[in-house]
């Protein structure tokens, strides 16, 4: 991704510092910023039709593909299923919170992997990575981008009890990812190699440190309440307390859940409140529809 790009993430994408005791440490929440008193979802459209080369191409493909011809090209690898129904764009949240705020790179461009565009992406929705030191962490994550959070959080616990708890079924989808590894082109031998043995090197999956960041949209009665004032700021100290609160809430749900636990798999939650997914998802369909023409 492109430093313009991250700039522009940065700038209408907000991390919020939220300190209540119904969620762990590590989980995050993110949500957009108004303007003129509306929610700035509008231009969360823009951002999306503009991650979409760095999220369905590859390094290679990026470099070699003409710059004109980049929508084009990376817009034919999301799937052909109904705006509703598939799970891409959650997927390129995902992409862009772990890209941005985390600096953990994806190191296999899961969208290519599939073998028709009738098919959503098979296995984990993302395969990124970190280094610290000598250790290797595989960030295998899910993306539920729902307007409803009782919903998403029901997709996602049938989602990680289907994939962490069968072995095999991870093993197999390391297997796969590791004949994909793109990005020895741009890291150093060292550390691709190091790499290259946590994905398909023969470790013990006991041995395999996992990340698993989980995605949650939703539809927030918080974000349209002061969308309706006309005055609505995201650094507003109302705001901020009641849509922390309407967190703090969700989290409870996430966590009345008996999720998945082993040791060396951490699940990470990241809830991201929108106005309204329905509509946001209506706009990026239309996007679609153009640069698939």
């Amino acid at each position: 991704m492109d430093a313009a790009l991250k700039v522009r993430v940065a700038n209408q994408i907000f991390k919020l510092e939220t300190n209540f005791p119904t969620k762990n440490i590590d989980d995050s929440s993110f949500t957009l910023d108004y303007e003129s008193g509306r929610y700035r979802q509008t231009e969360l459209v823009g951002l999306i039709r503009d991650t979409v080369p760095y999220f369905a191409l590859t390094s290679n493909e990026i470099s070699s593909i003409d710059r004109s011809e980049w929508n084009k090209q990376s817009f034919t690898r999301i799937s052909d299923a109904h705006i509703n129904s598939k799970g891409d764009y959650g997927e390129l949240l995902l992409y862009l919170v772990l890209s941005v705020f985390y600096d953990v790179p994806k190191f296999v461009t899961k969208a290519r992997l599939r073998s028709t565009t009738r098919e959503q992406i098979k296995g984990f929705d993302c395969a990124h990575f970190s280094i610290e030191g000598s250790k290797v962490t595989l960030w295998l994550g899910e993306a539920k981008f729902h307007k409803s959070v009782s919903g998403a959080v029901s997709s996602a616990f049938n989602s990680l009890n289907d994939h962490l708890n069968d072995p095999e079924k991870i093993k197999s989808e390391l297997k796969i990812l590791g004949g994909e590894i793109e990005i020895n082109k741009i890291l150093e031998p060292e550390k691709y190699d190091l790499l290259k043995q946590y994905v398909s090197g023969g470790k013990s999956l006991d041995k395999v440190n996992i990340a698993v960041p989980v995605l949650i949209t939703y539809d927030s009665s918080c974000i349209n309440k002061h969308g309706s004032t006309g005055i609505a700021d995201i650094e507003d100290d109302t705001l901020r307390l009641e849509l922390e609160a309407e967190l703090e809430s969700h989290f409870k749900k996430i966590y009345s859940k008996t999720w998945p636990a082993h040791k060396n798999i951490k699940i990470v939650f990241f809830a991201i409140p929108l106005e309204s997914v329905s509509e946001l998802k209506k706009m990026i369909g239309q996007v679609e529809a153009a640069m698939k023409f």
